[in-house]
């Protein structure tokens, strides 16, 4: 008996009924039982697209099936639904054409994988899906870009201090007072974290239900879109159709008071939850990037992002770059031995005793007329700067302590893995500086948006330098 299988999906379920792949099976039995098929199988994948390059559970396992010879027949509403791309095509045909898996479509061409003839049809179909996508993307981009030049309001969630009606966007008065009071409370010298606590003491929640936090804050507060401004992939298409709840000029300090790189809410950002809060900055700007959640219709996911919102990218990819050239660096047996001088540290903190010492006695000798004020000055500058660099290179020793636990050792990976998120923060701070680089829309993320440049003892190689 032909065991037959069926296999149907949407790009998005917006209502989270499901109605569209229901519909699409009760049409694919139809067409099994008029071709005398009863069908064996059904493989479901609800709300995912088939060009984005996410994985495709139901897929998957389709395509293992056929692989294995569990499948003879296929039933598919339109091959689109299939797949969009050559190269998820590609594995159907290599796991069907030995086994000559017939695929028949409600809509469209039915396809012998057998057959050459249907293996070119059915890649003349596939790349024309493809082709539909990129000119799809391209669309809604062209799109995009002409409301935000018109100064159009476009959001996926509500931002807080507006909404939307009939009449277009309007400002919710009591959030944008709460809005206004932080930003002149900020500019007198309130730190964000006081504006949080009072918004959450006052019940307000963010548009997405949560507690107000200090990178909620400082974002909401410099967004331009808080100043009437509109903001495109990073670039300012001028005034928005919108009232402005801050006058440009309070919106100009703060953005200049909330960027400045000296304003820090804790030495280095250590108290980060994040591994690259802080520490990796956008290519576009230089601004440092900050943990964020990122909220599709069907999950919710962290990632990076800066205040310019130049660049957004995926946490976990980003942090895996990283932690894979660092367990790499610290894997090398001349990085151990670079990093466990502790003789070199002792040396350095003798060496500023005896300056303080020094410097210490010069107060001495001035009161007992041994020195000039003028030759104590002298020397006293002379000491303090040697002591400014020895204590320079105690630090850095210090800093880079961490290391000298795990560097060289025989399972480095397990040892990075257990230390504590504030140590492995001090030795990526200590090893290099990460920028994210700016990648296309649509564009898959790869390794190589990820720039690592090595700083200190470690060449551009990875390698512990002398």
């Amino acid at each position: 008996m032909k065991r037959v299988a069926v296999y149907v999906r949407q790009s998005e379920d917006k209502t989270g009924e499901g109605t569209a792949v229901e519909r699409q099976e009760r049409d694919c039995r139809l067409l099994a039982e008029a071709k005398g098929w009863e069908v064996a199988s059904v493989y479901r994948d609800n709300s995912i697209s088939a060009s984005s390059g996410k994985k495709r559970p139901s897929f998957e396992q389709l395509v293992g099936d056929i692989e294995r010879g569990h499948v003879d027949a296929l039933v598919v509403w339109h091959l689109d639904r299939l797949t969009r791309s050559i190269a998820d095509l590609t594995r159907v045909i290599d796991a069907g054409k030995t086994r000559n898996v017939n695929i028949a479509s409600v809509h469209g061409v039915s396809i012998d994988l057998g057959d050459p003839t249907g293996i070119a049809v059915a890649t003349i179909l596939a790349a024309i899906a493809a082709m539909e996508v990129q000119h799809k993307g391209n669309r809604q981009r062209t799109a995009n870009r002409k409301r935000a030049t018109e100064g159009n309001a476009y959001w996926s969630r509500r931002p807080f201090g507006y909404d939307r009606g009939e009449s277009g966007v309007t400002v919710v008065a009591e959030e944008a007072r709460l809005i206004r009071e932080g930003a002149a409370s900020i500019l007198d010298g309130a730190t964000v974290a006081s504006v949080a606590k009072r918004w959450n003491a006052a019940g307000a929640k963010t548009t997405a239900g949560g507690e107000w936090g200090v990178t909620q804050v400082r974002r909401l507060l410099i967004n331009p879109r808080m100043a009437g401004r509109r903001i495109y992939n990073g670039e300012d298409m001028g005034s928005g159709e919108w009232e402005a709840i801050l006058d440009e000029e309070t919106h100009r300090r703060l953005e200049e008071k909330l960027t400045d790189p000296r304003r820090r809410t804790a030495p280095q950002d250590l108290n980060s939850k994040y591994l690259l809060s802080g520490i990796c900055v956008c290519s576009v700007c230089g601004g440092k990037m900050y943990a964020s959640p990122m909220r599709t219709s069907t999950k919710e996911y962290m990632v990076y992002r800066c205040f310019g919102y130049h660049i957004t990218r995926r946490m976990d990819l980003v942090d895996g770059v990283v932690e894979e050239v660092v367990v790499g660096i610290l894997s090398r047996p001349d990085t151990a031995r670079l990093f466990s001088r502790s003789d070199d540290l002792h040396a350095l903190r003798a060496r500023a005793v005896e300056l303080r010492d020094r410097r210490d006695a010069l107060a001495a000798m001035l009161a007992d007329g041994l020195l000039s004020a003028a030759a104590v000055r002298e020397q006293a500058g002379k000491l303090g700067a040697e002591l400014a660099s020895v204590e320079g290179a105690i630090g850095a020793q210090e800093t880079l302590n961490p290391m000298a636990a795990i560097a060289g050792a025989d399972d480095v990976p397990e040892q990075w893995a257990a230390l504590p998120l504030e140590n492995k923060r001090r030795i990526i701070r200590s090893l290099m500086d990460v920028t994210v680089e700016k990648a296309g829309k649509g564009t898959r993320f790869s390794p190589d948006q990820v720039r690592i440049e090595p700083k200190g003892r470690v060449d551009a190689r990875g390698v512990a330098a002398e």
